[in-house]
């Protein structure tokens, strides 16, 4: 109860989320988060709206239970955010809900208020549910401002709000998170999440109770290294001939496009690592439109970055050399 009570005067206090405790689950990360809303909320036929790219969880879990994502794009030239214009396009008489991560994973992408509010008027229009995946809320970059959809008005009402401690507080291995849910979902929530796993770990439950309640210094310390190594990572990737990236505004990855190089990204993924010992993700293990691109987390100290990229572009020069001259 303690860190339910923590959590919802977190979201209330900064995020402006009047959700009561009683609607607040305590779940085993947001995998387990992603697999619960998923069981609650779709049957067999629904669509989902979906970025791409996207987490692959996602499509994992929508993909169980027979429902059917339907993707739009996000694209460099608009930050990499969800457009209001082609959630709209994507709509049909299936839509049970869509999903927004903000700050996105892989592309690093931050969504605006003004998207936030035209894709509330699309969801209140079509009467469908968001799904918001806020894990790396506090990791925004050059102003940027992290925005809940679910405060905006007529929103909570139709928002489940996903959030946990493995991003903010580097506490990935402690399976650790949250889910605010609509009162009407709730029992739906709580009955399968208690099916699934009772609950988490009490240790893991006083561990993120003294994260949330604790001095908020070190997330900050935490961000302002991160917005170095992006710096860096951004600035040393544009120095590679014909690679384009756009610099991410939130999260901890950048999403380089080696397309002039290669489309098959997977198989540049695996000689990076067999001759290159560099590991990155492949970008078309988050979609189509991810097919060309690496991604590559800086959340690794600046002396690796330099040296991993610093190999990357060896790798690229012996293969491709006619791109270097």
């Amino acid at each position: 109860m303690e860190l339910r009570e923590a959590i919802a005067k977190k979201l209330r206090s900064e995020n402006n989320l009047n959700y009561s405790v009683d609607d607040i689950t305590v779940v085993s990360g947001s995998q387990e988060g992603i697999s619960v809303v998923t069981q609650a909320l779709l049957n067999h036929g629904d669509e989902v709206i979906l970025s791409d790219p996207y987490y692959p969880s996602y499509t994992q879990n929508i993909w169980l239970r027979g429902a059917k994502p339907v993707f739009v794009p996000l694209r460099a030239e608009n930050g990499f955010q969800m457009m209001a214009e082609d959630v709209e396009k994507a709509v049909t008489d299936k839509t049970k809900a869509i999903v927004i991560v903000s700050p996105n994973n892989p592309t690093g992408g931050v969504q605006s208020l003004e998207q936030l509010k035209a894709i509330a008027e699309i969801a209140i229009k079509h009467d469908f549910v968001v799904i918001s995946d806020e894990i790396y809320e506090y990791i925004v970059y050059d102003g940027q401002t992290h925005h809940s959809i679910g405060s905006l008005p007529g929103m909570l009402e139709r928002t489940i709000t996903q959030n946990g401690f493995s991003k903010s507080y580097a506490m990935t291995g402690w399976r650790i998170g949250y889910l605010a849910t609509p009162r009407e979902l709730t029992p739906k929530i709580q009955e399968i999440h208690r099916a699934t796993v009772i609950c988490p770990p009490s240790v893991s439950q006083y561990a993120a109770l003294a994260a949330i309640t604790g001095s908020q210094d070190s997330v900050r310390r935490m961000v302002e290294e991160f917005s170095r190594r992006r710096e860096f990572i951004v600035k040393r990737l544009r120095e590679i001939p014909h690679v384009n990236v756009a610099a991410p505004s939130g999260a901890f990855y950048a999403f380089p496009d080696f397309s002039a190089y290669t489309n098959d990204d997977k198989a540049l993924a695996k000689n990076l690592i067999k001759h290159a010992h560099v590991v990155t993700v492949h970008g078309s293990g988050f979609g189509e439109r991810g097919r060309g691109h690496l991604r590559i987390s800086f959340a690794a100290s600046l002396s690796k970055l330099e040296e991993g990229l610093n190999r990357i572009e060896d790798y690229l020069r012996k293969n491709w050399p006619e791109k270097f001259t």
